[in-house]
């Protein structure tokens, strides 16, 4: 199920073309694991039960799987794109969204990372925009040191507005 990428204007360059980093699938894939071992033991262990504990069983275990499912299909419909010009975020199972934000409207970009998150080389980052007091978070970024760097030289300078009246 290919995504639609927005057409680059003229000129327009791509930089960095990704999508979520793995750890985005870590939390459906461990509950959907735990519940596949945990209905095969007890199947093992109790072998002779009634057809309506195994479909409850059976329920037990689906309920993680199509989470994972799902999980998986927003993982491959998210990606996010930096053009010389712009970042283009997209996400979503079945309509999806999708932000743009010209380069020159950014204000500041931060990294959010925990121990863990940068031992396996993830993390959130924050880019603020300028005027619109606006803040978005592209979570579960591949290395997010690296890309908020590769954006912050892309920054053009500041826009002069004038914040407390002076010329």
């Amino acid at each position: 199920m290919p995504t639609r990428r927005p057409p680059l204007l003229p000129a327009e360059q791509v930089l960095v073309d990704i999508r979520p980093h793995w750890t985005f699938l870590t939390g459906p894939l461990v509950a959907a694991l735990a519940t596949i071992a945990l209905g095969v033991t007890l199947d093992v262990a109790i072998p002779h039960t009634s057809v309506a504990v195994h479909w409850v069983e059976g329920a037990v275990v689906a309920v993680p799987c199509a989470w994972l499912a799902i999980r998986f299909v927003r993982w491959r419909r998210s990606w996010l794109m930096l053009t010389s010009y712009r970042i283009v975020d997209q996400w979503g199972a079945a309509g999806g969204n999708q932000i743009d934000i010209p380069l020159d409207s950014i204000d500041r970009v931060s990294v959010d990372q925990s121990v863990m998150h940068r031992i396996v080389g993830s993390g959130a980052i924050d880019v603020v925009v300028w005027d619109h007091g606006m803040l978005h978070r592209i979570e579960d970024a591949r290395k997010p040191a690296v890309l908020a760097r590769i954006i912050t030289r892309r920054l053009g300078p500041p826009p002069a507005h004038d914040d407390h009246g002076w010329a």
